[in-house]
């Protein structure tokens, strides 16, 4: 399926450098191809940890913070044990907790719609209360002065 290449100096230099001289989509596509490989190793360790890293950087222009947690738990799961371990569950738990106030804020943004269509109904009612209410003076003015 997928041919085992090595990873030379030159990969592993070329991969920490792309990020570096502005190229985040050519490093996610280098890291991509290199975790999508059947061998587990150093290299495929390596560019999970840097594929994670790049999801979690806002300035990469690829943040994406639920790949990051999947990309960090992957790595927890296949080398739980690793160089990046503490790391990984540092950024795990940190973005654990994004993701939850995440899903917290989406839910108050539903809430605060709401809100905001109950609010324009009030309005409306009260501006109908209102025309309402200048009728019925009116009418009561009529009434007195027919008296």
């Amino acid at each position: 399926m997928f041919e085992r290449h090595p990873a030379p100096t030159s990969t592993v230099t070329r991969e920490v450098d792309l990020p570096r001289q502005g190229q985040p989509i050519a490093a996610r596509d280098l890291y991509v191809r290199i975790v999508a490989e059947p061998a587990r190793d150093a290299a495929h360790a390596r560019a999970l940890y840097n594929l994670a890293r790049l999801y979690a950087d806002p300035s990469s222009g690829l943040r994406d913070y639920r790949a990051a947690h999947l990309a960090f738990e992957r790595l927890l799961t296949e080398y739980p044990k690793g160089e990046w371990e503490a790391d990984a569950r540092a950024w795990n738990a940190a973005l654990g907790e994004l993701a939850a106030r995440e899903v917290e804020l989406e839910a108050r943004d539903g809430e605060l719609g709401v809100r905001a269509a109950e609010v324009a109904l009030l309005k409306s009612e009260a501006a109908r209360l209102g025309s309402d209410l200048q009728r019925l003076k009116r009418i009561d003015l009529n009434l007195e002065r027919k008296r």
